[in-house]
C-alpha cells in the first residue's frame, strides 16, 4: 500500500475516483427517488435507469478506444467537468416547478453515458503506473474505494435529499468538481515507450474498438468471465431498485433508503481488506462461485424478509463480503494479460457485454415491482443470480490460472 501511494500520480487517481464515485453513489439514490417522487410511477423510474444504462453501453463501444487515443488523464478531466455541469444544471432545473420531466431525464441519461469513460481511464492509468506484481493490490484498493464511496454517498444522498433535493444535487456536483481538480496530470511524454514499435498510435477509433473486442472474445478465460458478468449484472442492477421502490412506497425516509443501499457496499469494503490476498491464492473461478452463491442466497432471503429493515441490511452486507475478491481477481487478470496500448479498448470490450443486460434489470425492477410486487420480483432475480452462479462452474472459468502463474503480455 505504502509503495503504491508513493507512485507519482497514483494518489491523485485514487482521490479522483473516490470523489467521482461518491457522486455516482449519490446519483444511484437521488435519481430513482427524484423520478419516483415526481411521476409516482415505478416503471418510469426503472425505465429512466434502463435508458441511462443503455446510453452507457452505446458510448462504451468507443469509450475505451477514445481513451487510448487521447490519453486517460485528458479524458477523465473532461468527463468529471461535464458531470459537474450536468448535475448542477439538474439542480437548477428543479427550481422551475412547471418544467417538464423530459429535460431532467435527458440530462440523467447523458450523465450515465459519460460514465462509460471512467473504467477504461482508471484501468489505463493503473496499467501505466503500477507494476504487474501490484495489480491485485491496486484493483483491491479500487473496489474498496468504490464501496466506501457507496457507503458514504448512499446515506448522504438520502439524508440531503430528505432535507432538500436541490441541496443533494448541488453537493453531488461539488464532488465531481473536486474529482476534476484531482485528476492526475498527463505526463510530458505519454507512455510511448510502453508501445511496441509496430503499434500505430494513429489507428482509427473503430479499428481500435474492434481489436479490443477481438482480443477479449479470442481469449477463452476473458470470454467466459465476461458472459458470467453479463448474466450476473441483471440481478445486480435490479435488486437495489426493487428495495428502493418497496421502501419508498411504504413511506420510508430517504435516509433509511440510502442506508439500505449502502449496506451492500459496506460488505464489499470489509471483504476488500482480504481481496488482494485471496485473489493471489484462490483461483478466479472459485472466487466467482463463492461470491455469486452468497449473493444468490442473500437475495432468496430477501424475498421473504425484505420488509424488515434490519434483516435487509444484514443480508445485503453478507452478500457484498466476497464480491471484492472476485472483482479484484477479474481486474488483475485482465490487466496482466493485456498490452498497455490496448488497455482502454480491452477494458471497454470486456465491460460492454457485462453491462449489456443491465437496462433489462433496471426495467425489470420497476415493471416487476409495479405489477408483481417486491417478493415475486426478488424471487425472479434470485433465479437469474443462480444461473450466473452455475456458469462459474464451467471449465473455461475454472481453468483461469492464478495471477502468479501469468506472464504479462508485452505485445
Amino acid at each position: 500500500m505504502a509503495t503504491l501511494m508513493s507512485i507519482p500520480g497514483y494518489r491523485r487517481l485514487v482521490g479522483t475516483m473516490a470523489f467521482n464515485q461518491t457522486g455516482y453513489a449519490m446519483a444511484s439514490v437521488i435519481v430513482p427517488l427524484l423520478i419516483f417522487d415526481i411521476s409516482k410511477n415505478a416503471t418510469l423510474a426503472g425505465s429512466v435507469s434502463a435508458f441511462g444504462t443503455g446510453s452507457l453501453i452505446l458510448l462504451s463501444l468507443f469509450a475505451g478506444a477514445l481513451t487510448d487515443k487521447f490519453h486517460p488523464s485528458v479524458v477523465l478531466k473532461r468527463v468529471t467537468l461535464a458531470q459537474t455541469i450536468i448535475w448542477i444544471s439538474i439542480a437548477l432545473m428543479l427550481s422551475f416547478s412547471d418544467l417538464p420531466l423530459l429535460p431532467i431525464v435527458l440530462c440523467i441519461v447523458l450523465a450515465s453515458a459519460l460514465s462509460a469513460f471512467d473504467a477504461p481511464s482508471e484501468q489505463s492509468l493503473i496499467k501505466q503506473m503500477v507494476p504487474t506484481s501490484d495489480l491485485g493490490t491496486a484493483n483491491a484498493i479500487a473496489h474498496g474505494r468504490e464501496s466506501t464511496a457507496e457507503v458514504f454517498g448512499g446515506p448522504s444522498a438520502g439524508l440531503l435529499y430528505g432535507l432538500n433535493p436541490h441541496l443533494a444535487l448541488f453537493v453531488q456536483g461539488a464532488f465531481h468538481a473536486i474529482a476534476c481538480a484531482l485528476v492526475p496530470r498527463k505526463p510530458n511524454s505519454a507512455s510511448a515507450n510502453l508501445l511496441p514499435e509496430e503499434h500505430d498510435t494513429n489507428v482509427s477509433v473503430l479499428k481500435s474498438s474492434t481489436d479490443g473486442f477481438r482480443f477479449v472474445f479470442s481469449h477463452t478465460g476473458l470470454r467466459a468471465i465476461t458472459l458470467v458478468a453479463a448474466v450476473a449484472n441483471i440481478p445486480m442492477s435490479a435488486f437495489i431498485l426493487v428495495l428502493i421502490f418497496s421502501y419508498r412506497a411504504t413511506g420510508e425516509s430517504a435516509f433509511i433508503i440510502g442506508l439500505i443501499s449502502a449496506s451492500f457496499g459496506s460488505g464489499v469494503i470489509v471483504g476488500s481488506f482480504l481481496a488482494s490476498k485471496l485473489a493471489e491464492v484462490v483461483p478466479l473461478g472459485k472466487l466467482g462461485t463463492i461470491a455469486l452463491l452468497t449473493f444468490t442466497i442473500s437475495l432468496i432471503v430477501l424475498t421473504t424478509l425484505h420488509s424488515n429493515t434490519v434483516a435487509t441490511i444484514i443480508a445485503l452486507f453478507i452478500a457484498g463480503l466476497p464480491l471484492a475478491s472476485f472483482n479484484t481477481a477479474i481486474g488483475a487478470f485482465t490487466a496482466a494479460i493485456t498490452p498497455d496500448y490496448r488497455m482502454g479498448a480491452v477494458t471497454t470490450a470486456s465491460t460492454i457485454p457485462g453491462i449489456f443486460l443491465m437496462p433489462f434489470g433496471a426495467f425489470l425492477a420497476g415493471f416487476g415491482f409495479e405489477h408483481w410486487g417486491a417478493s415475486t420480483t426478488l424471487g425472479l432475480i434470485s433465479t437469474i443470480a443462480l444461473i450466473a452462479t452455475m456458469m462459474t462452474l464451467t471449465s473455461a472459468v475454472r481453468g483461469i490460472p492464478l495471477l502468479s502463474q501469468l506472464d504479462e503480455v508485452q505485445s
